[in-house]
């Protein structure tokens, strides 16, 4: 009962925080989930909504090479599914690292 609330707690506050960051950067195309359940989908423009496979396997390269493991799921999305014990203070380090992965995975790409 207690990682049920912590992790629709913690997961909200980890898809608010991931919305901000989409605000962000041209790459996100959406940003869902359900407690700490969360798909972020990587697309090549927002308005055509055409998937990035590309970027989303830098990413995930980037993520690792910093301490973040990452998972890729559906074409172009990836999935977060820390343990549902995680801490704000982990998902703000954890998505730091991540931001990062997607700055430097759209620099690669001439998105940015």
């Amino acid at each position: 009962e207690q990682y049920l609330a912590n992790a629709t707690e913690v997961g909200q506050y980890t898809i608010d925080a991931l919305q901000e960051i989409q605000a962000r950067h041209p790459s996100i195309g959406a940003v869902r989930g359900k407690g700490l359940m969360i798909g972020v989908e990587f697309v090549k423009d927002k308005a055509t909504k055409e998937p990035n496979e590309g970027i989303r396997d830098m990413i995930e390269k980037y993520g690792f090479q910093y301490g973040l493991l990452l998972l890729g799921c559906g074409k172009s999305t990836i999935r977060l599914a820390p343990p549902l014990c995680l801490t704000k203070q982990e998902a703000d380090e954890g998505l730091e690292i991540f931001e990062h992965a997607i700055t430097l995975a759209e620099h690669e790409q001439g998105m940015r």
